[in-house]
């Protein structure tokens, strides 16, 4: 997945900047500080920062001593001075969060807040396992269940791990075959040293169906069996039918006692249930419901209202209001609509059928990139602006489709503002050719992302929230004519089973627009935008 952090389009920001030169009774704006980069020796990937609630959390491999962690990186926002300072080289004790207090403008303070968090990876797994071992980090002890057809004298640990991965168990776990008593086995790392207790716990042997990942036209099955069980299988019918199907043979996985299949070729919004069979033995009856293969409202951008000066692609800004853009930003001053309805030149034909225009304009001293998206505009923050992506959404598309045209023109437009960290080079950019972006997000939020500009906080691909994302960036044009188009949405692995709550969707004539840096003149236009359900996911 992309690590570009996608800002907020600068359209929004200009309804800011022009409200500031109007007038400002302030002595010291607010100008936050944050942290804008923070990376120390054997973290296992980039820090995650949280601008709004002034945190940083730091996933560490697990061979780290947190009692002394070298400070590699540690930069702050234009303005702020950190206390404690931190310098490149310091060894740090990460142990327990570290606090730093940023000071901005006089009086202007901001505690942040340090995090490192450090996974263990602990198993011990045998020969005629019956389920997963019950491991206590807290009491070093391990249950391990191993059919009770087995002599507790002849067990077989064919893996195990009990502490950070270059941890030494002695005696091996797996020269030691006398269970009848629990054993105990040392295991020893840095300057540390801690006993830990295996007993063995005759089980009865089970086969177990879990917990079903589904999606609109397919399902993630999961179960367990024991330990050289028989081929295990899948059977799952509709909620209410008779007749049980089984997976294919091909679709179903087995990991050890782990096993998985990919069901296909099922009916969005529909019950089903399954599980998990193994010779003679059957698992207990898990139900699912798959998501449903929805759209979100007016996508084709043929629906639009207009309220005072500002054009919205919405039938109303009441029930409707699904999309916005930065049209009342840009018409703070005068009528400008960079986002508007176009009627002629479209994707589509028919009666009612419409499309977006979007274009970059100058607007009074600042240029305003034509922009639509999922979401709200919040209101003018001092010297910047609040603006809300996403809109509840309950599923997962694996693509995003439509058509668009777009007529790029040179960059003539750069003027970014001071102190920011630019994914450009300023004095090279003019001249080159403008591009356009759309892009979606599938998230889990709690609620529509909250993006300030005088906070510097924005849209964040990184951030642990967002589930999938997709985008297409042009910058040769489609010669003034519309052009289809197919996103495809990567999805985190390491979010497999998290099901979705919000999707923003966003589409900007000039992909820079937020840093004021654009041609002046490149003109885009969107037209019947679709999710597609159908297909395999693309993992990250």
């Amino acid at each position: 997945m992309s690590v570009e952090k996608i800002k907020l389009l600068g359209v929004l920001l200009l309804a800011a900047t022009v409200s500031g030169c109007i007038k400002n009774d302030i002595p010291y704006p607010r100008l936050q500080g944050n942290i804008t980069a923070f990376e120390v020796e054997g973290q296992l990937s980039a820090a995650v920062i949280d601008s709004a609630a002034l945190t940083v959390t730091v996933d560490m491999a697990d061979t780290v001593d947190l009692a002394q962690v070298r400070l590699l990186k540690f930069a702050l926002s234009d303005k702020a001075v950190a206390e404690p300072a931190a310098d490149s080289g310091d060894v740090l004790d990460m142990t327990a969060s570290l606090e730093y207090s940023l000071a901005t403008w006089p009086g202007q303070q901001y505690l942040w807040t340090v995090t490192a968090t450090q996974t263990i990876e602990r198993y011990v797994r045998a020969e005629n396992q019956v389920g997963e071992a019950v491991i206590s980090a807290s009491t070093f002890s391990v249950k391990l269940p191993i059919s009770e057809d087995v002599p507790l004298d002849e067990i077989v640990i064919t893996e195990v791990q009990l502490g950070p991965s270059n941890s030494v168990i002695t005696p091996d776990p797996r020269e030691v075959h006398d269970f009848t008593q629990p054993q105990k086995f040392t295991v020893t790392y840095r300057d540390i040293t801690e006993e830990w207790t295996i007993a063995v716990m005759p089980t009865e042997v089970t086969v177990t169906t879990s917990d079903a990942d589904a999606w609109a036209h397919f399902a993630y099955l999961y179960g367990m069996v024991p330990s050289g069980a028989e081929t295990p299988t899948f059977r799952y019918v509709e909620a209410g039918g008779s007749e049980w199907l089984d997976v294919p043979a091909e679709d179903v996985t087995v990991d050890g006692m782990n096993v998985s299949a990919l069901l296909r070729g099922l009916s969005p919004g529909t019950d089903y249930v399954y599980k998990i069979v193994s010779g003679d033995l059957e698992g207990s009856e898990v139900a699912f419901t798959t998501e449903e293969a929805a759209q979100m409202p007016n996508m084709g951008f043929d629906q639009w209202v207009k309220d005072g000066k500002s054009w919205y692609a919405n039938p109303d800004l009441e029930s409707g209001y699904w999309w916005d853009s930065g049209n009342y930003g840009a018409n703070m001053i005068g009528e400008a609509n960079p986002t508007s309805p176009e009627e002629v030149f479209l994707a589509v034909s028919g009666d009612g059928e419409r499309a977006a225009r979007l274009e970059s304009v100058k607007v009074a001293i600042k240029m305003a990139g034509g922009n639509v998206f999922s979401g709200h505009f919040g209101s003018v923050q001092g010297l910047g602006a609040e603006v809300f992506f996403g809109r509840p959404f309950e599923s997962r598309p694996l693509t995003l489709s439509g058509y668009y045209s777009y007529s790029p023109v040179p960059i003539d437009n750069v003027d970014p503002p001071d102190g920011v960290e630019l994914p450009f080079d300023a004095s090279a950019i003019a001249g080159q050719s403008d591009r356009c972006h759309i892009f979606v997000y599938v998230t889990a939020w709690d609620g529509p992302y909250r993006v300030n500009t005088t906070e510097h906080r924005y849209l964040d691909v990184n951030d642990p929230d967002v589930l999938g994302y997709g985008e297409l960036i042009d910058e040769v044009g489609t010669g003034g004519e519309y052009k289809p188009f197919t996103i495809n949405i990567k999805y985190r692995e390491d979010k497999r089973n998290v099901k979705p709550t919000y999707c923003a969707v966003v589409a900007v004539a000039s992909q820079y627009a937020d840093y004021f840096t654009g041609g002046i003149g490149s003109l885009m236009y969107v037209d019947e935008f679709s999710f597609g359900y159908d297909g395999d996911v693309i993992w990250e």
